[in-house]
């Protein structure tokens, strides 16, 4: 019975011990981030807001989202630093496909309902 017991213990304590590290260590470069943020990066707020840094504090940021709309973020706020090619990623159009199939495939795909009546039968 202290043989189980003991295992209980070591292992609750050993699970106690691993999550705390974890978020230890996303706190600590949650808050690396944010101190190393500086005017004119490309940032990504927690709520999916993309913009340009154009003023810091000690507690806010002010994020330009487009020419002339300055929004203010505490900087918990501030999910991520931006990599250049997302940002030109984001603001490209996607491009459509668009394959029209040829005259005989599309007479092919579509069969007429009683050509499908006649295959049941």
């Amino acid at each position: 019975m202290t043989l189980i017991l003991i295992y209980v213990v070591v292992f609750g304590g050993l699970m106690v011990f691993m999550t705390t590290r974890g978020r230890k260590r996303q706190a600590a470069q949650a808050n690396a981030m944010q101190s190393a943020l500086a005017i004119g990066a490309e940032v990504r707020t927690i709520g999916g807001l993309l913009g340009t840094v154009t003023d810091l504090t000690d507690e806010y940021v002010v994020v330009e989202t487009t020419p002339g709309v300055k929004l203010k973020f505490t900087k918990q706020a501030i999910a991520g630093v931006v990599a250049p090619a997302e940002v030109e990623a984001f603001g490209a159009e996607p491009e459509l496909e668009t394959e029209e199939p040829a005259a005989e495939e599309a007479s092919e795909a579509v069969e007429p309902e009683d050509a499908k009546d006649e295959q049941k039968v």
